[in-house]
């Protein structure tokens, strides 16, 4: 491996102008490509083999003519009168008209319109069409009128009403800002005469937007950190460089791929996300390396030399990334499967750029690639002999109390997870929307008006074409049915009264569920064999009660299925979401298993050691917890009131956390175990004639000598771009860059810098421990470069060149 990249590396160095122009033609061709045949991005959330979407399925297969629940675009308009006043007066009733007026006037997307109109006036006539037409299926009447009251627009106490409405387009998404301003529009005319107006629903929501200052400051702050770093403008440039080109191909491609697949909107995001922090810091390693080398290389071959032995480091780091990102596929969720492959393609064009691009640009830069210094960071960075750097005394002292250490951290990363074991999952919706936003107060006076299960409705579905004439759970209900058809002397179906029996037979089993407001028939079929039905719970969308109650009424739907013979399913936005962070929550364990798997497997590969993956295992889950813990504690809990609405975090969040967590811990594990190993390999296995060290701890120091103040800067550089993110305005790219910038932080700083090293001290030479019969299975791989530097210090031997000041 190191042998290839040392000559890639050379080649591109020479073949300069030929490398930039390939990358410069494929960025502009895939930039080209997107622009002409991208389809755009997507806000649905969908699940394939879950009980919701089959029962949208079912839906969809007997009520053709309506819209599948999850391209819903209704919106709601909620109106509340004046502290002290009800909407009957004269003056309300005419503000909620000015608002229905202005709507009439200057929206003409309006669809679905039974429950559209100014509610004080329309309510009446909506309660009594509702009773007529229950009591016409077969209810009782006293079940006519709980119907309509369920279906009121006013609530009780007259201070609260809302009307209803679709908007006629394909989707969400394609609802246009001068729609959405026609309706500000309208609530503004409300407003102004004294009520207030909100509104929200699926058809109003914000459009997902991810403003570009997040990339800019990012980028800024990581400008800031390399020219502390290299001292050196120019080569504080080449890394931002050549992250921006693989950024940019990897997100270019991503919105090429909307041509063929439906991608959701964060995707971009993400990917550009851990596509700038990756480009960057491989990048860095691989220009750290390069001065390094030139202090006895001539350009090319330190080129070579830096790509072999640092490249090779970036490849298994980017590796790690990959496998974290591509493995989220078990999950089986379609858009989480793209979001991870969108990031692992941006990564490996990263990758790639590192190995290719940037030593094409070393090139270009010549003697340069070291100029601009400044010279108070210059002198700052000037080697003074028998001065210890920073990173050498830091690990001295681990040295002096590894258990200690390891103790401490432990402990203090432990104290973090803690709050992780409250951590609540749920997926956007109007209710958990900034308490600013007319969304949440819609869903706020919703709640408070009809109670909190209005904003979670359940859509149930039953399809009775098959039900069973003779089933004995049905047989009082058709014998009543056929007694009143005989009263009446009309004919008597039994197969139709079956399935009217079985629908009556739904009702009555979920009603008896206690956390069940109401259900009732809404919709039924042509063929009258079809009917749908509106569960409303006595819980919000996010609360754990509703989650309960969807199971316990799935339970039952699988009773109720097989005493009739019928088919039914509880679909809607509530349970669709629901499945999604069920599903999501189920292959967790799983998903870290495979991925924590083969990333052992990987080092084991590298380092050729068993101690050295597990003790980065174990750092991982310590680090990962602590960023769960503190996500936990700010973002859902509210500490010190720090987040404006807290609220329960992105159901996709921890497995996306966990993943890219892992790949990034595992590229310091990789980069900084990388230099011990090769320290250690590099002697034999041997100690210094005279030195106070073992070979093992010469080594760790050695290493983390050399690779603390890179690790550190990339870390930062790290850290810093993904909390530019938390500027973004949606909830989970907040969440998420947050998250990320927290996991780095405790795995670089705690993990990789403190508690790999005291491990390595207190294990010693068992460190590096392998049993014979897996070190001949596994393939040698030669990370470190040793044979490439064997082979390079005989070519070499008798004519060194003269060392060149890359300071």
């Amino acid at each position: 491996m190191a042998k290839l990249l040392y000559r890639i590396g050379k080649w591109s160095f020479r073949a300069k102008w030929v490398v930039i122009t390939a990358w410069a033609i494929i960025l502009v061709a895939i930039g080209a490509c997107a622009l002409a045949f991208q389809q755009g991005y997507s806000d649905v959330f969908s699940l394939k083999d879950t009980p919701s979407q089959k029962a949208t399925d079912l839906y969809m297969q007997n009520f053709p003519e309506e819209k599948n629940p999850l391209q819903g675009t209704g919106v709601n308009i909620v109106f509340k009168a004046p502290e002290g006043e009800t909407l009957d007066s004269e003056k309300n009733t005419e503000a909620i008209q000015a608002v229905i007026d202005s709507l009439n006037e200057n929206l003409d997307a309006i669809t679905n319109t039974t429950r559209y109109g100014n509610p004080i006036t329309l309510n009446p006539q909506l309660e009594e069409m509702v009773k007529e037409q229950s009591v016409a299926g077969g209810l009782p009447e006293d079940m006519a009128e709980s119907d309509a009251k369920n279906l009121s627009l006013v609530s009780d106490d007259r201070t609260i009403a809302y009307t209803t409405f679709d908007m006629d387009v394909p989707l969400a998404a394609d609802v246009t800002d001068e729609q959405r301003a026609a309706i500000n529009n309208a609530m503004d005319a409300g407003r102004e005469k004294g009520i207030e107006v909100e509104a929200g629903g699926a058809g109003f929501g914000d459009p997902i937007v991810i403003e570009e200052g997040s990339e800019i400051v990012g980028v800024a702050i990581a400008a800031i950190i390399l020219i502390f770093t290299f001292g050196s403008l120019y080569a504080a440039g080449m890394p931002l460089i050549a992250a921006i080109v693989g950024v940019g191909i990897g997100s270019l491609g991503t919105t090429l791929a909307t041509a063929w697949v439906t991608l959701n909107n964060v995707t971009p995001a993400l990917a550009v996300m851990i596509g700038l922090a990756v480009g960057i810091d491989y990048s860095l390693f691989i220009i750290f390396r390069y001065r390094r080398e030139l202090t006895r290389m001539d350009k090319e071959e330190a080129v070579g030399m830096a790509v072999g032995t640092a490249g090779s480091a970036v490849v298994f780091a980017g590796l790690t990334v990959i496998i974290a990102l591509v493995a989220l596929a078990v999950a089986n969720i379609t858009f989480l499967t793209y979001m991870g492959l969108s990031a692992a393609f941006t990564v490996l064009m990263s990758v790639l750029v590192a190995l290719t691009l940037l030593p094409a640009i070393l090139g270009v830069a010549g003697d340069r690639a070291f100029k601009g210094k400044i010279p108070f960071l210059e002198r700052r960075q000037a080697h003074r002999p028998g001065r210890s750097t920073m990173g050498e005394k830091w690990v001295k002292f681990v040295h002096k109390a590894p258990g200690l250490v390891i103790a401490i951290v432990v402990f203090a990363l432990g104290a973090l997870t803690i709050p992780a074991s409250q951590l609540h999952l749920s997926l956007p919706s109007d209710t958990q929307s900034d308490y600013t936003t007319t969304q949440r107060k819609q869903a706020d006076i919703m709640a408070e008006g009809f109670g909190e299960g209005i904003n979670s409705p359940f859509l149930v579905v039953v399809d009775a074409h098959d039900v069973n004439p003779d089933a004995p759970a049905l047989s009082a209900l058709v014998a009543a049915q056929k007694t009143t058809a005989e009263a009446n002397g009309t004919e008597f179906d039994q197969k139709k009264a079956a399935a009217q029996a079985s629908f009556l037979y739904v009702l009555q089993k979920y009603s008896t569920n206690v956390d069940v407001k109401h259900i009732q028939m809404i919709g039924q079929s042509d063929d009258g064999y079809a009917v749908q039905m509106l569960l409303t719970p006595e819980s919000s969308p996010e609360n754990e009660a509703t989650n309960d109650l969807i199971t316990s009424l799935r339970i039952q739907q699988t009773e109720v299925d097989d005493a009739t013979g019928i088919s039914s399913g509880i679909t809607g936005l509530v349970p669709i979401q629901q499945d999604i962070t069920n599903r999501l929550s189920g292959v967790m364990g799983v998903y870290l298993a495979i991925v924590v798997g083969l990333a052992i497997i990987l080092l084991m590969i590298i380092f050729r050691s068993v101690m050295i993956p597990l003790v980065a295992g174990v750092g991982f889950l310590l680090s990962v917890g602590a960023a769960f813990g503190v996500t936990v504690l700010f973002w859902q809990e509210g500490l010190w009131g720090l987040v404006p609405t807290p609220g329960p975090i992105i159901a996709f969040m921890p497995i996306f956390l966990i993943g890219v967590c892992f790949g990034l811990a595992m590229d310091y594990q990789v980069f900084l175990v990388s230099a011990m190993r090769e320290r250690f390999t590099h002697s034999g296995g041997k100690a210094t004639e005279g030195s106070k060290y073992n070979a093992v701890e010469e080594s760790v120091i050695a290493g983390f000598t050399n690779g603390a103040r890179v690790v550190t800067a990339a870390a930062l550089i790290m850290i810093s771009v993904f909390i530019a993110f938390i500027s973004q305005p949606l909830p989970f790219i907040r969440i998420f860059g947050f998250a990320l910038g927290a996991g780095v932080l405790f795995d670089a700083f705690f993990i990789r810098m403190a508690f790999v090293p005291a491990a390595m001290f207190i294990l010693g030479r068992s460190t590096w421990w392998m049993p014979r019969w897996l070190d001949k299975i596994l393939p040698s791989l030669d990370i470190e470069g040793k044979a490439l530097e064997e082979a390079w210090e005989a070519e070499h031997r008798d004519a060194l060149p003269s060392p060149v000041d890359a300071r």
